[in-house]
């Protein structure tokens, strides 16, 4: 799938499930609107900087976004922003969205 500035602006996640802190908001949102920027040609956002963006997590007691909502998306985006380098898909091997990482780990009782 290919991405317009409008579909991203449009773009939004649910909360990450309960038991997970998720990835801080703000800062996700901000990344949304560099992208949105990139896509409109206002600004020169990487696929390089799409796949390694990292996210801080929200204060505990709140929940952030979804990672694993938020990183399909970073995928589509980073694939996107390759094919407007001329990349074709499937020229370039794109690693897939983390599926296992401590961030995303089912809080344990202690």
């Amino acid at each position: 799938m290919s991405f317009t500035a409008d579909d991203v602006r449009d773009v939004e996640f649910r909360n990450a499930p309960i038991g997970r802190r998720g990835y801080a908001k703000n800062e996700v949102d901000e990344f949304v609107q560099r992208i949105v920027k990139t896509l409109a040609d206002e600004d020169d956002l990487t696929a390089a900087e799409v796949h390694h963006v990292q996210f801080g997590r929200p204060l505990i007691g709140k929940r952030g976004y979804d990672e694993r909502e938020v990183d399909e998306f970073l995928d589509e985006v980073e694939e996107t922003l390759l094919a407007r380098t001329g990349v074709r898909p499937g020229s370039h091997h794109v690693p897939a969205a983390r599926t296992t990482s401590p961030a995303i780990e089912p809080v344990r009782d202690r």
